[in-house]
């Protein structure tokens, strides 16, 4: 039988009674021990509740730029017992180091208010860098969000308060998440920015309370320590900063770089530029030499363009803007104004490229020299003769290999250049600037790397498209069939048309008789309804018997087929498209190669009654492009290959037709002997001649307009040695050389 007295039962934490005294009543069997434990659990608890819900203010804060809110709430939390993880501090002190504008506090300039950023500046401070880390990216596209200015972050406060007020009708669990809200709306900042020494100030104070929770720096955070050098006037300690980053974390960034750059351009001088250099050489230079093997992006030209301007040479510059005319396009007007500031602050550093080239001076004026003496020295006076030309020319070739008083640039700029290149103001014509040999084997192979791991396990199909490639190919003119059969359908009743595909291969067979033509389309689009009709399918029948269709395997992505055929083509691969290639799968690529194909390798297309009436369309674009002497020999040796492969058809034709007689006469006869030579012969036939065959629809349909005959890139004219520099607001910079 039990006792009377019931033994006391352990009860929840949150079921005890209190006593008086505010402690929670516990069992007498309880040891003080246990007691002190459970008092600190309910401590800790209580301590992270009171901060917990600062963090969404916090992220507010960061969201809109105000960093007076930013730090007050940083310090409540920490006050309260809290602890923040690297990314929230690496957010702290992208705004601690003045966000996007942290280069005008570096360099002196007032920074501009949020609404008066330019529109690329968010772009720039997020996708600068290789490997991103998140908490950087998550940082850089929270402070972009002040760019809304004060209305958009009044209108989130506001909005948050009116889910407040909504949520009274949702319940209590709806009222306490817009009560939240509510309370973690934060304005834009008032007043003036924040000083530099208030940014330093608060940098200092976030890098301290890490190294005092022993938090280890990630990218993120040796990103916000070489701008705070930067700040301080300290580029040395900036690239420090940046070399230990690529040391612990083994992520090589360019925009942790871009601080030490910044300085080392502030302080101008030769001491300054060699650090410039041992900058670049550790972001693009060979693992081999402890560089990173980078390409280097607009910005960090810019910089090296910017010290050379206070301090270098001709001949550093010139060599820079080769690299550029590699490596870009179409540069900014600020960058543009780099290049021009060289030669207008420092004509005297500018005028020894007159001097000849094995004294430090510029082989390409030397040879646009050569190749037109008489525009690189004074004319000489009527009546006097060649005689007297050649020796006045002599002379003015001798003085200017002595000292650099024998020329100087001038710098003209938004000069017209005509639409087959031409340039009267710099005296010559711009060209056509393509891949390297090396470069065109790195940029297939990056695509079909690419193509492989996108399709997983699938990749041995586009094996075997590459190998059926390389046996049948290359292939001068790639069409994105899709593309063209799409082509102004979007309308009522409009579709997938394979009557112009027919038209567009009519049309490029009319106009390139003798260049190969490779139709790809996805293998689903052969089971259309049209496709089974007599028409189409006489239509593939031809292309088939010419090799000059293939199909991309269900599943696949045909963009990677038709570009990697086109890329495989190197200079004389031509893609038939109006796809602008704005996917993201195109920005795996490496912009050095991709930018530059698409400058030179896609020609576009429109109905020829759309193009009468489109003021834009360009007819007087050249029609077709041109081949440089190294195509033109190898497509006369493949020609004359072929030649060979048809003379010994030929000559197996007859041994075969003779053979065949004989064995008629024999009364042998043996099925479809002959049939192979007959269809090789209608293969190659079938068509030819005519505007594309019959069948192949009406090829005035389309009107085309081929690729520029240059390459919008800087170029140093091989004419005159002026240097063309193209702007990204359409216009040209040209500096041309004065002969003195």
């Amino acid at each position: 039988m039990g006792s009377d007295t019931e033994e006391p039962q352990a009860q929840p934490a949150n079921k005890r009674q209190r006593t008086n005294g505010g402690a929670a009543a516990t069992p007498s069997g309880a040891g003080p021990a246990a007691q002190a434990a459970e008092q600190q659990q309910r401590k800790g608890k209580r301590g992270k509740d009171a901060w917990s819900g600062m963090i969404g203010k916090l992220h507010q804060a960061v969201k809109v730029n105000n960093l007076p809110v930013a730090m007050a709430t940083f310090r409540d939390i920490r006050a309260a017992g809290g602890s923040l993880p690297v990314s929230v501090m690496n957010s702290l002190l992208f705004l601690a180091c003045g966000c996007e504008q942290w280069e005008r506090y570096a360099r002196g300039l007032t920074p501009l208010p949020p609404t008066a950023l330019p529109t690329d500046a968010r772009d720039q401070e997020q996708g600068q860098g290789q490997g991103q880390p998140a908490a950087a990216a998550a940082a850089a596209a929270g402070a972009a969000g002040a760019g809304e200015g004060a209305e958009g972050a009044n209108g989130a406060a506001g909005s948050a308060a009116a889910e407040a007020e909504a949520g009274g009708k949702k319940g209590g669990k709806g009222q306490a998440q817009a009560r939240r809200k509510a309370a973690n709306a934060v304005p834009p900042p008032e007043g003036p920015p924040p000083s530099k020494e208030e940014l330093l100030a608060a940098v200092d104070e976030l890098w301290g309370a890490m190294q005092e929770a022993g938090q280890a720096p990630d990218a993120g955070t040796y990103l916000g320590l070489a701008r705070r050098e930067a700040l301080k006037g300290n580029p040395a300690a900036a690239l420090a900063a940046a070399k230990e980053c690529a040391a612990k974390t083994r992520s090589v960034q360019l925009r942790t770089y871009h601080p030490a750059m910044v300085g080392f351009c502030l302080a101008g001088d030769a001491a300054a530029l060699e650090a410039l250099y041992e900058i670049d050489a550790l972001i693009t230079g060979p693992a081999a030499a402890g560089g990173a093997g980078l390409d280097a992006t607009e910005y960090e030209y810019a910089r090296l363009l910017e010290g050379i301007a206070a301090a270098g040479s001709y001949g550093q510059l010139r060599a820079v803007l080769l690299r550029m005319q590699d490596d870009l396009n179409q540069l900014s007007p600020a960058t543009a104004d780099l290049v021009a500031a060289f030669f207008e602050r420092r004509p005297q550093a500018a005028a020894a490229a007159f001097a000849a080239p094995e004294a430090g001076g510029c082989p390409g004026l030397a040879a646009a020299a050569a190749a037109a003496p008489a525009a690189a020295a004074p004319t000489a006076a009527a009546g006097e003769g060649e005689a007297a030309a050649v020796a006045t020319r002599s002379e003015a070739a001798a003085a200017g290999a002595e000292a650099s008083t024998s020329g100087s640039w001038q710098v003209l700029r938004s000069v017209a250049v005509e639409r087959g290149g031409r340039c009267e103001a710099a005296g010559g014509s711009l060209r056509v600037i393509d891949l390297a040999e090396a470069e065109w084997e790195s940029f297939a192979n990056a695509i079909a790397g690419l193509a492989r791991t996108n399709m997983g396990g699938r990749a041995a199909e586009f094996d075997n498209f590459a190998a059926w490639y390389e046996r049948h190919g290359p292939y001068d003119i790639l069409v994105d069939a899709a593309n063209v059969a799409y082509f102004g359908q979007n309308r009522e009743g409009g579709g997938f048309t394979w009557a112009q595909i027919q038209a567009m291969y009519g049309l490029l067979r009319r106009r390139f008789p003798t260049k190969k033509i490779l139709v790809m389309l996805h293998r689903n689009r052969l089971k259309d309804p049209e496709a089974n009709t007599p028409s189409v399918q006489a239509f593939l029948t031809r292309l088939r018997r010419r090799r000059a269709f293939n199909y991309t395997p269900p599943g696949a992505n045909d963009d990677w087929f038709w570009l990697y055929a086109c890329v495989r083509a190197k200079r004389r691969g031509l893609l038939v498209s109006n796809d602008l290639l704005r996917d993201h799968i195109f920005s795996l690529l490496r912009p050095k190669h991709f930018l530059k194909w698409k400058q030179r390798h896609i020609a576009r297309y429109t109905y020829q009654h759309w193009a009468q009436v489109d003021p834009e369309w360009d007819w007087d674009a050249p029609q077709d492009w041109a081949e440089t002497e190294e195509e033109q020999e190898e497509e006369e040796q493949q020609k004359q290959e072929q030649g060979q492969k048809e003379e010994a058809k030929a000559e197996a034709g007859k041994e075969q037709a003779a053979a065949a007689k004989q064995e008629e006469e024999d009364g042998a006869k043996e099925e479809g002997k002959g049939e192979e030579p007959a269809e090789e012969k209608g293969e190659e036939n079938d068509g030819d001649g005519e505007d594309g065959g019959a069948g192949e629809g009406d090829n005035s349909l389309f009107v085309l307009q081929m690729p520029s005959p240059y390459t919008p890139c800087v170029q140093q004219l091989p004419e005159s040695g002026a240097w063309m520099v193209p702007v990204r607001d359409g216009t040209w910079l040209c500096i041309r050389p004065q002969r003195a």
